[in-house]
């Protein structure tokens, strides 16, 4: 559990001291942006396309993505190109990462930015697991093996390429640390422990799979690619729409959600601004500010761990 003064600063953060503004000259630039049809990653979207930047949106449905692609066009002038990506199946996503490989010989910046948050607990991925893990952690985590040579190759002709990863404050207050394996798949543990803390486990997972991928990007004198992981902020957006409404509720969310405009500052920030090539391995908070996740996602033999079982989990979609 994070301090008293880290829920606070977390939860009301000062004035940022970054902004859309601050975004560099992206013409060339190749991006893609997961979740890119609504919410904080269709604004992500809109600020790369207004600097230059090719942006593949790659969401699950091509109707909801190619209406996206149209408004975007309209507010931009730019044209987004739709990749097609179902996070909830691991084959899915091979077949998502070859289709790019297949039209793109370039990748500087890729956003994990999709996620899904406490939906019905009866829901699976097409391979069994958790839906948030499986979304947000494991889905996210084979993307970025397919990709990762895009990214390497790439950055031989820049400074370096760059992995976003999008977590949450929810990290704080996950209760397992360390995670229990069993709850990671379809058990009576993973029912007990309730959607809401299953949705704070994949968030802290999803630290845990950052932290380690910097690390080992880091090793690799071959290239330079970077790996930041960040809380964008208690944003009101369309993932919330599994939340039953109440009174309660409407106030909260009234006091502590903050508009998709400083949603996308962290991630931004993280994505294009030169001052963040040296944050490998480091964690946002709102709004691009330098902070620290739950101290025991740090713990490496637990990233270790876990690393270990999603590579294990993802070695046939390879």
């Amino acid at each position: 559990m994070a301090s008293v003064g880290t829920i606070l600063s977390q939860l009301f953060p000062p004035k940022p001291r970054w902004s859309v503004d601050n975004i560099p000259d992206l013409t060339g630039k190749v991006a893609i942006v997961t979740g890119g049809n609504v919410g904080i990653g269709k604004a992500t979207c809109k600020h790369l396309l207004l600097k230059g930047c090719t942006v593949w949106l790659a969401a699950r449905s091509k109707a909801k993505a190619e209406e996206a692609i149209a408004e975007l066009k309209q507010e931009t002038g730019q044209e987004a190109l739709f990749l097609a990506l179902d996070l909830n199946d691991l084959r899915a996503i091979k077949e998502s990462a070859e289709n790019f490989k297949n039209q793109s010989t370039a990748l500087h910046i890729l956003i994990c930015n999709a996620g899904v948050m406490v939906p019905p607990i009866e829901q699976l991925t097409s391979q069994g697991y958790d839906l948030q893990f499986g979304v947000n952690a494991l889905g996210h985590f084979l993307l970025i093996q397919h990709l990762l040579p895009s990214l390497k190759t790439t950055s031989s002709s820049v400074s370096e390429t760059r992995i976003v990863w999008v977590s949450s404050s929810v990290q704080y207050y996950f209760r397992g640390p360390p995670v229990n394996y069993d709850n990671l798949t379809d058990t009576p543990s993973r029912k007990r422990l309730g959607t809401q803390q299953l949705y704070c486990q994949s968030k802290f997972i999803t630290v845990m799979l950052g932290y380690h991928l910097a690390k080992v990007l880091a090793e690799d004198q071959s290239s330079n690619v970077i790996c930041i992981v960040l809380d964008p902020g208690n944003i009101k957006t369309d993932l919330q729409r599994y939340h039953s409404p109440s009174l309660l509720r409407s106030i909260m969310n009234s006091v502590i959600l903050y508009p998709v405009s400083k949603g996308v500052l962290s991630q931004l920030y993280a994505a294009t601004d030169p001052a963040a090539a040296q944050y490998n391995g480091k964690y946002l908070r709102p709004w691009a500010r330098l902070g620290e996740p739950h101290f025991k996602t740090k713990d490496e033999a637990e990233q270790q761990k876990m690393w270990d079982y999603c590579m294990g989990s993802i070695r046939e979609y390879e």
